[in-house]
């Protein structure tokens, strides 16, 4: 995941995302599907930094998550989230991956699994 140029999200993410989206209530839902749509999208280490063209973001103040979130392992059986951030305006910013056991492990999306996302502080790990 350390490459650095625009691409739109590989069929995996775009299915994560799609099962995110299946979760909201209907006016976000729709929003959030046009901006995977739309979405441009630049692997920088663990995140997938996210270009709308045409939507103009805020100056940042901090983002939230969405509330699911995604659980797998990696391809060495490694404990994983896939977090979706959003931008102020209620607009795709980013996707996070943390690998909770090891550093830059590739996905194994056939584990995936979308959950409510936990309390604040708490792991489902």
């Amino acid at each position: 995941m350390g490459e650095h140029h625009s691409r739109l999200f590989s069929v995996e993410e775009r299915a994560f995302l799609e099962g995110v989206a299946e979760k909201l209530p209907p006016e976000s839902s729709e929003r959030f599907c046009h901006d995977i749509q739309m979405a441009q999208v630049r692997p920088d280490g663990d995140f997938l930094d996210v270009d709308l063209p045409g939507h103009q973001r805020p100056d940042y103040r901090g983002h939230r998550n969405l509330p699911f979130e995604g659980k797998m392992r990696d391809v060495e059986g490694g404990a994983m989230t896939v977090i979706v951030n959003m931008d102020q305006n209620d607009r795709l910013l980013s996707v996070e991956f943390i690998f909770w056991e090891d550093d830059g492990v590739v996905p194994d999306w056939t584990t995936l699994t979308i959950v409510p996302e936990p309390p604040m502080g708490i792991s489902q790990w």
